[in-house]
C-alpha cells in the first residue's frame, strides 16, 4: 500500500507515511485479522488524434 500511494501521487496527495502512520497501522491490524486488503479502480486510456 505505501509503495501505491508514493509513486501514485495522485491518489492521496501529500502522503507521506509519517502523516498517514496511524491509519497505515490500522490498515496493517485489519489485514492481519481479517485478511488480504481488495481494491478495485477503473483505468481509462484515453487517445487523441489530431484531425
Amino acid at each position: 500500500m505505501v509503495w501505491f500511494l508514493r509513486k501514485v501521487i495522485w491518489t492521496v496527495p501529500g502522503f507521506t507515511v509519517d502523516r498517514y502512520r496511524a491509519p497505515l497501522a490500522d490498515l496493517h491490524r485489519r489485514i492481519v485479522d481479517e485478511g488480504p486488503f481488495v481494491a478495485h479502480a477503473h483505468r481509462f486510456l484515453i487517445e487523441a488524434t489530431r484531425q
